[in-house]
Parts: structure tokens; sequence; C-alpha cells
């Protein structure tokens, strides 16, 4: 008796187990997600895209597709040319808001209905515009010059720093693949921590600042911009557009 009981016992425990695994085998039967959300960051100052670095801040989305709870974000990252491109998401609803770049706080965009694909662009207004930018090879020595512009200055946080960011590839920004970082190129920024009223005074252009001369090699080819940031809680830069240098 006590050896059947026993063996009663073992069979239930393999029948368990056997239960277990085939729940854990069980089919999954949700679709994989293959919805789209792509579109554009649009300068509202030039009605062009928002010039960036790759990956350098993103996109905030929350599904509201589900009532109960309170969603945590998903991030969409913004390409260097302004645009960005996710295609795995699931079908629904979401509040979509552009996130930490170096623009004016936006509002939220709510109630975007996504199904298989959607374009949604955005419209965001930079602190900062680096204009008038160029660069100047002279043998190995490099020199890059421009003039910042802020067309809303009324609470602009205070005037951070001009940056050179060189790369050897056509991605050149602050992203850790897309600069050369030494401390030749990083210790030649300008540090400004100034109003903008303190370091230009009432006009909306700023006087011609100059970095360089920065070292380059000869038989190189760099690719070469410069940022400009204000003292906000993310510091991210505004930038000039990417100049091709050939250095002989």
């Amino acid at each position: 008796m006590r050896m059947n009981m026993k063996h009663i016992l073992y069979t239930m425990m393999i029948g368990a187990a056997l239960l277990s695994l085939a729940s854990c085998m069980g089919i999954d039967n949700w679709d994989a997600p293959d919805a789209r959300f792509h579109g554009k960051i649009i300068d509202s100052y030039t009605g062009e895209n928002l010039l960036a670095s790759q990956n350098d801040w993103q996109i905030r989305i929350w599904e509201r597709t589900w009532e109960a709870g309170i969603p945590n974000h998903q991030s969409l990252a913004i390409k260097q040319d302004g645009t960005y491109n996710n295609t795995k998401l699931f079908a629904g609803t979401y509040d979509m808001l552009p996130y930490g770049g170096p623009f004016w706080p936006c509002d939220t965009v709510k109630n975007v209905v996504l199904k298989n694909s959607l374009e949604q662009d955005f419209t965001v207004t930079p602190y900062l515009q680096v204009i008038d930018f160029n660069a100047t090879l002279n043998g190995t020595d490099l020199t890059l010059t421009c003039r910042l512009k802020a067309p809303r200055r009324d609470g602009l946080p205070d005037l951070y720093e001009i940056r050179p960011f060189l790369s050897l590839t056509t991605f050149c920004g602050n992203g850790a693949d897309s600069k050369i970082d030494i401390g030749q190129y990083n210790d030649r920024r300008i540090q400004i921590n100034k109003s903008w009223k303190d370091e230009v005074g009432d006009s909306e252009t700023s006087k011609v600042y100059s970095v360089g001369p920065l070292p380059v090699k000869s038989g190189y080819t760099y690719y070469v911009r410069l940022g400009a940031a204000v003292n906000d809680a993310n510091r991210k830069h505004n930038y000039s557009p990417i100049v091709k240098i050939t250095v002989p």
C-alpha cells in the first residue's frame, strides 16, 4: 500500500510538471509590433528640418490605448537630418512629445491614432540659430566661425558654450560615434556662461565667434560644424550645417 501511494504521488508530480511545461510552450498568438511612426522635426524659424546630432534627443510617446494605470514612455530617436522613423510599434493611440532637445518646451500632441503607418511632424522653436557658418583651411590649420541668432530672447536660458565638432564620417555632432574626441578639439570650445543681454546686448544677432586654428592632417577628409548650447537642463546644441573639408 505504501509503494502504491508513492507511485500515485510520483505520477501526480510528473503530471503537474508536464501541464506546467505545456502551458509555457503554448502558442503566442499576439502579432509582433509592425506599425510605423515617422516624420520631421521642423524649425519654426526656417520651415526646414531642425539640424541635430544622431540620437542626441528624442520624441517621447505614451500609449493611451488602455486606460488603466499610468503608461511608461518609450523614446523614438532623432536622426541627424531632423527626421525620425520607428517601424516596431504596436498599433494604438499615443501621446507624443519632442523632448530633451535644444528648443523651447512645446505642447504634447495627444491622441494620435497609429494603425499601419503614420507620418507625424512636429514644429519646435530652437533656442538659438547658428548662422553665417564658415570653415577656413590654411595649410593644416582649420578655423571655424559663426554668429548666433536668438529671435526669442525673453526668458532665454544663459548662453553656455560654442564648440567645434569634427568627424571622419558624415555623422558629425555630439554623439559618441559622431566626433573626434580629443583635447585639441574639445579644449577649444568657447565658454560663455552669460545671459544673452550681458553677452550680446539688445540685438538678436551676435558678433562673429571664431574657434581655432584646429590642427588637421594632410590627406584626410573631415566633416565639421559648430554647435551652440544654452544652460538649460539638457545642454543640447543647436547646430550649423555640416561642411566637408578635404586637406591636401
